[in-house]
């Protein structure tokens, strides 16, 4: 047989062999020492997992342990448990994974108390007799208290009566809600530290990054005393903190409601024998808030810094920015009650900074105010029932001004003082729509204390005030806007009431009459020189008005002396059913306007003559409207009549009702229909009399008599478009 050649030669070979064999010498010592560390660490290992696995079915009964944990949380909280794997290794100690506590006690609403990941339970000595844990650690662990002080209570009693030196919670999410409110809501991970020094139970918590730019991030420390309930002391820094994780701290904080803000500062909260004492300084960034005096209106993105300290029954808050400064201060004395004592300073440089970011709810609006507005405001509880508040105020205003699509005022000035025994002086100049105008009131101010049916109290107001509001001229076509407005509104709360089917809401039980209106005596002259009821028309005279207020009836009169016009409100609205009246005389009132249009023809009178009356009762519009009891006369006069098309229909010349026409009727309305009686169209070539009358939302007209040199009667109906259909 032939073999093949080899692939190195022999030579080759023998020189290898020698380097390797040179070499085995050269590190033989190195070699033997790491094969002995290998066989170290083997032999290590081997009597670790050994040792571990001896503990595990030797020392540490797993599944007696499973039934302790669940029995014990039992016993504590009485709450059901639901526990997964249970193990034990010599690193960690004791671990129970998936651990879930319920909220009831048992899970069939599937409210969760607790919900962790795993559990690791760290042993003082795995071969002691009797050994105990010397730290705990839960991983991801959700914690959910909702109202239930008890729980709460236990959890702190049963943490300090246990000897655990240390307590980690590694990314840790709480919510905590009190009374409907969230107190916590923890939406990102915590990582909280507790542990035993010196009789104390020192704790640090963090989350986040603290040093990475614009990171969301609050990092503090503090200490529990483990025999002293009310010793302790927190430390706190916040940055870039959303409120929502902490609404209530952050409202607390605040003084008020807050919705959402993002703030970054420091505070401190500590409690001793000294007292409890709560400090620090915060700023707010793209702030939102309602103020509960005034529904209906959100801050959006305010900018602000606070100073807060709180301590022994003090409040002291001090807000403050480039363009306001405000200063709340609160004292609680207690007597035989609580009594609140607080005192507000204030100064708005620009206004107009502030009221841009008030917005209207509803349209969307900022508040158009401008000016400056000082002050300072001071408020006693005086515990007696009837003059529950003592009360004093000094605040100005300058260059004050609004300017919207309804309303025009600028170049005001106010002055509101309240002095010795609540007797407030109120003055405002300015223009209105530009021209000068000035209100002045005394008032006479005390509030009482009344108790409601949930056991909490208000304050309602009594007051006694004269007051007279000067205006140089009025001019008609400034306020109509208003009133266009308000029908609107009107209009769309019956369509919304109608639709929905909302029920009627009482107005005597509304917060407005019972805080202010129940007990009101109030008293307004208002007198302008000069009244025009349109834009270029000739001076009506002076007009004079009043609004009075008192025992739960309001009535409202405005005189036009020379011509003898009038317009008159009144209500009786301290009932179920609020009763309302308006009554309006005309005489010879001059007009530039439409009046009304019929089948397409717009009726343009020259003066109107009207003695109108509008009865109803009713908690709201809908059943204002819907109750209501309407009758007037009306007289038209020198009326012009543009349009032709009905003319036509009804075989009529143009030329016939070309001069100017008197229009005179009684209109009558009952629930849904109305009648028009005695009607009278008469001018130099047109003689009509007729009736009308509306059952299904447009009116059906008959009229007889002549018109030039036509002679008969004549009937039509309106239609959906403000056409008409000739019979």
């Amino acid at each position: 047989m032939k073999f093949p050649n080899t692939l190195v030669p022999q030579i080759v070979a023998r020189v290898n062999t020698k380097q390797a064999k040179a070499l085995f010498f050269t590190y033989r010592p190195y070699l033997y020492s790491s094969l002995a560390l290998l066989l170290y660490f083997t032999i290590v290992l081997i009597s670790y997992f050994g040792f571990e696995y001896y503990i595990k079915t030797r020392r540490v009964p797993l599944v007696a342990l499973r039934s302790i944990v669940i029995s014990t949380i039992n016993e504590k909280i009485d709450k059901a448990v639901d526990l997964g794997v249970v193990d034990f290794s010599l690193r960690e100690g004791l671990i129970l994974e998936d651990l879930v506590i319920s909220q009831e006690e048992d899970f069939s609403f599937n409210a969760h108390l607790l919900k962790v990941k795993r559990v690791t339970f760290r042993l003082s000595s795995v071969l002691a007799k009797v050994p105990h844990v010397d730290r705990v650690d839960f991983y991801s662990p959700q914690l959910t208290l909702n109202n239930d002080q008890s729980i709460e209570t236990k959890l702190l009693e049963y943490f300090k009566s246990t000897k655990v030196s240390e307590v980690h919670f590694h990314d840790l999410r709480v919510s905590l809600n009190k009374d409907d409110l969230s107190v916590l809501d923890w939406k990102e991970g915590w990582d909280v530290h507790f542990f035993r020094k010196n009789g104390k139970i020192l704790v640090e918590y963090e989350n986040g990054i603290y040093w990475l730019p614009n990171a969301t991030r609050i990092k503090g420390e503090g200490y529990l005393s483990e025999t002293e309930i009310g010793d302790f002391k927190f430390n706190l820094t916040w940055k870039n903190y959303p409120s929502e994780e902490s609404p209530l701290l952050v409202s607390y904080l605040f003084g008020t409601t807050m919705q959402s803000a993002v703030i970054s500062g420091e505070g401190v909260w500590e409690n001793s024998s000294a007292g409890e004492i709560i400090k620090g300084n915060v700023e707010f960034e793209s702030s939102s808030f309602i103020v509960s005096q005034i529904p209906g209106f959100v801050m959006n993105d305010l900018r602000f810094q606070e100073k807060f300290l709180f301590h022994n029954g003090k409040e002291m808050r001090e807000f403050s920015s480039l363009d306001f400064q405000l200063k709340i201060e609160d004292e609680i004395t207690t007597a035989k009650e609580s009594l609140l004592h607080r005192k507000i300073d204030f100064n708005i440089d620009d206004l107009s900074e502030i009221s841009k970011g008030y917005i209207d709810l509803v349209s969307g609006q900022s508040v158009p105010l401008k000016g400056k507005l000082r002050g300072s405001l001071d408020v006693r509880e005086t515990g007696e029932k009837n003059k529950w508040f003592k009360t004093k105020a000094a605040i100005s205003g300058e260059e004050l001004e609004w300017n919207s699509d309804l309303f025009a005022f600028q170049n005001g000035t106010l002055e509101f003082n309240i002095e010795e025994g609540n007797q407030l002086k109120f003055n405002l100049k300015g223009e209105l729509f530009d021209k000068p105008v000035n209100l002045e009131a005394l008032s006479g101010l005390d509030w009482s204390r009344s108790k409601k049916t949930d056991g909490t109290f208000y304050y309602p107001l009594s007051s006694k005030t004269k007051a007279t509001l000067e205006i140089k001229s009025l001019l008609s076509k400034h306020w109509s806007p208003i009133y266009d407005t308000w029908k609107k509104d009107t209009i769309e709360e019956i369509k919304e009431r109608q639709e929905k089917l909302i029920p009627e809401e009482y107005f005597y039980q509304k917060k407005v009459y019972k805080y202010f209106l129940e007990s009101m005596n109030f008293d307004l002259a208002i007198h302008a020189s000069d009244f025009f009821p349109y834009e270029g028309s000739a001076s009506s005279g002076e007009l004079k008005g009043s609004l009075v207020v008192k025992d739960g009836r309001m009535n409202t009169t405005f005189t036009l002396p020379t011509s003898g016009s009038k317009i008159s409100m009144s209500s009786y609205f301290a009932t179920k059913t609020p009763n309302f009246s308006f009554s309006l005389f005309l005489v010879n009132y001059p007009w530039n306007r439409p009046w009304t249009e019929v089948c397409g023809i717009n009726l343009l009178p020259e003066s109107v003559n009207l003695d109108y009356a509008f009865v109803s009762q009713g908690s709201d519009y809908y059943t204002l409207s819907k109750d209501a009891r309407i009758n007037y006369l009306l007289r038209l006069e020198n009326v012009k009549a543009v349009g032709k098309e009905l003319w036509v229909k009804l075989g009529l010349p143009e030329k016939s009702i070309s001069d100017p026409l008197r229009i005179e009727f009684n209109l009558d309305h009952y629930f849904d229909s109305d009648y028009i009686r005695n009607l009278s169209i008469s001018s130099a070539s047109v003689d009509w009399k007729g009736y009308a009358q509306n059952k299904s939302g447009y009116f059906t007209y008959n009229l007889y008599g002549s018109a030039g040199d036509s002679r008969g009667n004549w009937s039509f109906t309106e239609e959906e478009n403000r056409r008409c259909t000739v019979k």
